[in-house]
């Protein structure tokens, strides 16, 4: 008698379980709000007197500064029209705003600013290639050093404005890209046209030079390498003990 009193106490209990748990979730969905699936606008709220009338003066106020700033209206409404075309011409792009893509586009990066921004070179190979292109372009259409004689060339008297150094510089810039030029194992035209002027890829190079782009790109990579080691054994060469004897042989 016992075990039929327990066996209807426990079904009891779970019938009386079961019916709060399914009310609680009844409650639950009913004061959640409903998820629609329409991509439809919702409806324009239909504008009061006070806003029809608060529009049509700000529609006065700006018709009246217009005819007294013609030349600034005009302004505005070019703006305007303009932000308006590059928003709608560049409404699909997902990622960033519509500023940043219209600069992008703009904006003409060199085949080295590519390379290095894709990992193809590192910033110190991005560095040599900006200066081997300063010191082609201050040489000239002669890319051949005409004199290395530092006496020459360097002025031995002392000024406290620095054209010294900055003339030992110079110098030591074209000797190095001199040597740079004849210690390169390639055709040097190719590195050239990569790092000096209008530059180009290395894949434009390898179907002009008629090579491989693996070995257009070592060549490239191996170029820059070299500058800044022989820019520094220029360096140790050329210092002011040089450059004092170099002006005591002609004094």
């Amino acid at each position: 008698m016992r075990a039929i009193v327990d066996r209807e106490h426990r079904t009891a209990m779970a019938e009386r379980r079961a019916a709060r748990e399914a009310h609680a979730g009844a409650t639950a969905a009913s004061s959640q709000p409903r998820v629609g699936w329409s991509t439809k606008a919702p409806p324009r709220r239909k504008p009061s007197d006070i806003d029809r009338a608060i529009a049509a003066r700000a529609e006065d106020h700006r018709l009246n500064w217009a005819r007294r700033h013609p030349d600034a209206a005009k302004a505005e409404r070019a703006f305007r029209k303009g932000r308006a075309e590059m928003t709608n011409r560049w409404s699909k792009r997902g990622d960033g705003t519509a500023e940043t893509h219209e600069r992008a586009s703009r904006t003409h990066q060199g085949a080295l600013a590519r390379l290095w921004h894709s990992g193809g070179i590192t910033a110190d190979q991005l560095a040599a290639a900006v200066e081997i292109a300063m010191v082609a372009e201050r040489i000239g259409a002669d890319v051949a050093v005409r004199t290395a004689s530092l006496e020459t060339r360097i002025d031995s008297g002392h000024r406290g404005d620095g054209a010294f150094y900055e003339n030992l510089s110079r110098v030591r810039h074209e000797m190095a890209y001199t040597q740079w030029r004849a210690a390169i194992d390639g055709p040097i035209g190719a590195v050239l046209d990569m790092v000096v002027g209008e530059t180009v890829g290395f894949t434009v190079v390898a179907k002009r030079y008629s090579m491989h782009n693996r070995r257009a790109k070592k060549l490239l990579v191996d170029a820059l390498d070299l500058w800044p080691r022989i820019l520094g054994q220029v360096c140790k060469e050329i210092d002011r003990a040089a450059l004092d004897r170099a002006h005591a042989t002609i004094a």
